[in-house]
Formats: C-alpha cells, sequence, structure tokens
C-alpha cells in the first residue's frame, strides 16, 4: 500500500471511527484489569491476614495459660513450619520490645525496626507490614498484635509467612490477562467496524441520492428510515433544504417568464406603434402624439426595470438598510401631505389621523417607499370614495394603517397579492401602470424592519393594510426630529 493510499484510507470515516472505538475499548480493558489486578491482589492479602489472625489468636491463647512455656512455643513451631503452602514463621516480644522466642526462619525476615510496632501496641492496635528478605528475594507478610492482660500488655507476636504463592497468582492472573488482550482486541475491533459501517451506511445513500438530485428533478426526495433517529433527521433535514431549493427554482422560472412578459409587452407596443409611423407619411401632430407614447413606455420600462435590479439586491441581501432614530408620526404626516394633492385630483378624500409621538429604528428612504406604494395603490383601485392613512401604537408595536373604499380583494387572491408580477386585475393594471412588483417591495421592507404586512378587504367594500413595525427608543444623543 502506497503512502497516498494509507493516508486516504485513514481519513476515512469508518476508519477513524473504528479506531478511536479500539482505541477507546483498550484503555477501558487496561482500566478494567489493573482494578481487577488491584482488588485480587487486596483480597489474597486479606485472606492471608486472615489465616495469620487465626494462628496469633491460638498462640496468644496458649501465651495466657502458660506465659514461660517454651516448650509450648517450640511444638507450635513444629506444626507451623511443616505446612507447604503457607508456612507460618512467628517471634514473641516482650512488653518492651525485646525478643522472648522466635521460630526457625524468622531470622531470615529483614525485620527494620520495631518502634511501629511497640507505639500501635502500646495502643491495643495490630500492625501489618510486608518485609523483604535478608537477600530481598522474598517478601514477607507480617502481622504483629499485642497481648493484653487485664488492659495490661504482656507480649508482642509477630506471626508472618511468605508471598511467593500471592506472587504465583498474580503472575497467573497477569499472564492470563496478557493472553486474553489480543482475541478482545481483535473482537473489539471487528465490532468497531461492523458498528461504523452500519452507522455510516445511510450516509452513504444519501450521498449517493443527493448527487443524482439536480434541477431537473427536484421533486425527487430522500427516503426517511423510520428509525427516528438522528440519521432521519439529517435527511428530514436535507428534504426540507430540497423543497426550499424547488420552490425557490420554480419562483426563478416564475420570476424570469413574468420579467420577459413584462418587458416584450410595451417594447412589442412602442416597435408596433414604430412600424405603424412607418408605414406612410404622418403629421407634426402624429410624430408628437406617437413620441409621447415612446416616452410613457419609456419610463413604464424604466420604472420596471428599476424595481426589477431592487428585488434582485433585496434577494442578495445586497440592500443596506441605514437605519437611524426616526419620528415616524412626521414621515406619515409627510406622506399624507404628498398624496393629499393626488387624491383631491382625483376626487378623493384623504384623511390623515396621527394619535401620538413614535421613534423607531428604520430608514427612511425605505419607508416612504414603502408607504409610497401602499397609498398609491388605494388611490389607483378607488375609484371614489375616500382614504385614511393612520397611525396607532400598541405596546412596543406601531401600527400603520391605510384604508381606502376601493373595489376590494377577494379571500382567494388576499394570500398571492404580496408575489411578483400578480395583480389582481390585469387590465386595470395595465391602465394605472402597475406590475405587480409594488407590494413585493413593500413587504421586503417591512421584513427588513423586522415588521410585517397583513391585508383585510372585500370585494367593493375597500381594503385595508396593516403594517406593523417594532418600536425603538434609538439613541439619546441624536435628536429624532433631525431624522424625521
Amino acid at each position: 500500500m502506497s503512502w497516498k493510499s494509507g493516508t486516504k484510507l485513514l481519513r476515512r470515516t469508518d476508519v477513524k471511527i473504528t479506531l478511536w472505538y479500539v482505541f477507546t475499548f483498550l484503555v477501558s480493558v487496561l482500566i478494567i484489569s489493573v482494578l481487577l489486578y488491584l482488588v485480587m491482589e487486596h483480597q489474597l492479602l486479606k485472606d492471608i491476614d486472615r489465616f495469620i489472625l487465626d494462628e496469633t489468636n491460638e498462640l496468644a491463647e496458649l501465651i495466657l495459660q502458660n506465659p514461660k512455656g517454651e516448650d509450648l512455643f517450640r511444638k507450635f513451631e513444629e506444626e507451623m513450619i511443616v505446612r507447604r503452602y503457607y508456612p507460618f514463621f512467628f517471634q514473641i516480644l516482650d512488653e518492651k520490645g525485646h525478643p522472648v522466642y522466635h521460630s526457625r526462619g524468622f531470622e531470615s525476615i529483614q525485620y527494620p525496626s520495631y518502634e511501629k510496632v511497640l507505639t500501635n501496641a502500646g495502643v491495643g492496635k495490630k500492625s501489618r507490614e510486608d518485609i523483604s528478605s535478608i537477600d530481598r528475594k522474598r517478601l514477607f507478610r507480617v502481622v504483629s498484635t499485642p497481648v493484653l492482660k487485664d488492659g495490661r500488655l504482656i507480649f508482642i507476636i509477630q506471626l508472618g509467612t511468605h508471598l511467593d504463592f500471592v506472587r504465583k497468582s498474580l503472575l497467573s492472573f497477569t499472564g492470563s490477562l496478557l493472553a486474553s488482550l489480543p482475541i478482545v482486541l481483535i473482537l473489539g475491533s471487528l465490532g468497531g467496524w461492523v458498528l461504523a459501517r452500519r452507522s455510516l451506511s445511510p450516509i452513504g445513500y444519501i450521498a449517493s441520492k443527493a448527487q443524482s438530485i439536480t434541477s431537473e428533478n427536484l421533486s425527487e426526495r430522500l427516503i426517511s428510515r423510520g428509525t427516528g433517529d438522528e440519521m432521519d433527521d439529517l435527511i428530514r433535514t436535507i428534504n426540507e433544504m430540497i423543497g426550499r431549493l424547488e420552490a425557490s427554482f420554480k419562483r426563478m422560472a416564475e420570476f424570469t417568464a413574468d420579467t420577459s412578459h413584462e418587458l416584450r409587452t410595451p417594447l412589442c407596443a412602442m416597435r408596433g406603434e414604430a412600424e405603424v409611423l412607418l408605414s406612410k407619411s404622418r403629421t407634426p401632430e402624429e410624430y408628437q402624439e406617437s413620441l409621447v407614447h415612446f416616452i410613457e413606455e419609456y419610463d413604464r420600462l424604466n420604472q420596471l426595470i428599476s424595481d426589477l435590479i431592487l428585488l434582485s439586491k433585496f434577494d442578495t441581501t445586497q440592500v443596506e438598510l441605514r437605519r437611524v432614530p426616526l419620528r415616524l408620526d412626521h414621515l406619515i404626516e409627510e406622506m399624507g401631505s404628498l398624496f393629499q394633492v393626488l387624491a383631491e385630483q382625483k376626487g378623493l378624500g384623504f384623511e390623515v389621523d396621527v394619535h401620538e409621538e413614535v421613534i423607531l429604528m428604520g430608514d427612511k428612504v425605505r419607508l416612504q417607499q414603502l408607504f409610497t406604494n401602499l397609498i398609491d395603490n388605494a388611490i389607483k383601485y378607488t375609484p371614489g370614495g375616500s382614504i385614511c392613512l393612520t397611525l396607532d401604537k400598541e405596546g412596543e408595536t406601531a401600527l400603520v394603517k391605510v384604508q381606502d373604499t376601493g373595489i376590494g380583494i377577494s379571500k382567494d387572491e388576499q394570500e398571492k397579492i404580496f408575489r411578483r408580477f400578480y395583480r389582481v386585475d390585469k387590465s386595470r393594471s395595465k391602465e394605472t401602470g402597475g406590475v405587480g412588483l409594488g407590494l413585493s417591495i413593500a413587504e421586503w421592507i417591512a421584513r427588513a424592519h423586522e415588521g410585517r404586512i397583513e391585508v383585510e378587504s372585500e370585494l367593493n367594500q375597500g381594503s385595508t393594510f396593516t403594517v406593523y413595525l417594532p418600536i425603538s427608543k434609538g439613541d439619546p444623543a441624536q435628536d429624532p426630529k433631525t431624522s424625521g
């Protein structure tokens, strides 16, 4: 295997998971093995201490019965020294720590000092020690037990045995652990590999399926396994993303088709009118009238292109709002004054009702554009009657209402009017010069200010557009009046 192939293999997720699994498994096995070793060592020493204490208690009873019986010590020694597995060695100390009697073999124990033994014996406490032999080849376990009579220390019995069998048992246990470790690692590696492959197999399906989905088959979806785990959550998330992409592609296709249609219509009209003009000689008045029509169509095209450029910037988030503390009540009064003349020219009543001062963080130019689109629509689609522009405040929200008594909008079309190029009455929109982009722009401006637009309308009874904008106190260091 080449170095590049090995590096590529190590980059695979299933290999990484397997290696981490084996590493974690190995560390866990080592920790458990060490704990088992320590527990076993402790248990073996505890059992030996019990044997020693049993023999010590037996010897203590003999001493209390015959304190100066050396023959008794020799007899006890003969019984203990011939034991095969755990031969015991003992020594008797007086109350001052001087040896009174010691059995054969006890001299091989390199006993360091009796100070600790005497200190513990003085308070009736046993001493447990691990002591090496003189040649340091063997280890002995020695328990020193005080013998008391009437609360007074009489003797100290030091009884011990070698730990050869403990060492052999621990070595055997360690060898068994080391022998089983390769088997455990092999099984753990195989288990980790199978687990990694089974866990990552859905990712392979997701990758291949997602790779096969293009702009031509966005209607396809990944199939959920129904397990309810993280992979199903990933599949559901990807399906939702594909759904959003499909909707975006559809909107893009519709937007392109609508744009092409809207641009082609005035161009065809201008070309047709030019061909009619060129078909024969015309009077100066006829040429002048046609040029006026050309200018009107040009203005309509120019407005359409400007709106399209603005919407494209909205979609790519290239439009930055210059939000400053703004007196919304002043802005609404200015908008009312601006459209008052236009409404009167059409014979409509126009009323502005501002109840109180409202300050918010907003882009004045964009908000003017928002309210211009709403008021302009109200004037266009109100043949007769009145229009009312009001500003209210509810808690931390400003409400701007544009209410008219115009032709109204049906319930089915109220959810569609904010779509691009959508017009309720296309023939009437052509008369008024609308292309169906004003409400789309107004909705984006409202959302960019963390607000929204709602509409209530009935056919032939008028419409009410309500703009909800969050109120902010702004920067106290800046006078809001200068931004209003």
